[in-house]
């Protein structure tokens, strides 16, 4: 699970992995299989490691690209989309 950002979160927030297994109903072990990649967390999980560190779900993944976080690159695609949905109709009312 290289893409997941859950061990810097946990430290971040000041948890040991046993206090924050403790948070959110499961064993320091699983805690740390899902850091190391061996287990791999529910949806429904990954929302109550959230919820438990007071984060959005995305800010457990690591970037993607250069600095940005997952939830600035979604930011920006979704601003180009709003951009091209302006010029789609800015070209329909010019036919």
């Amino acid at each position: 699970m290289d893409f997941l950002n859950i061990k810097e979160q946990i430290k971040k927030k000041g948890y040991t992995y046993e206090g924050f297994g403790i948070e959110v109903g499961m064993s320091r072990g699983s805690i740390n299989r899902i850091i190391i990649g061996s287990q791999t967390p529910s949806f429904e999980m990954l929302g109550k490691f959230a919820d438990t560190l007071g984060i959005e779900v995305m800010d457990l993944f690591k970037p993607v690209r250069g600095d940005k976080s997952p939830k600035e690159i979604i930011d920006t695609i979704r601003g180009e989309m709003d951009n091209l949905e302006a010029l789609c109709d800015t070209l329909a009312k010019t036919r």
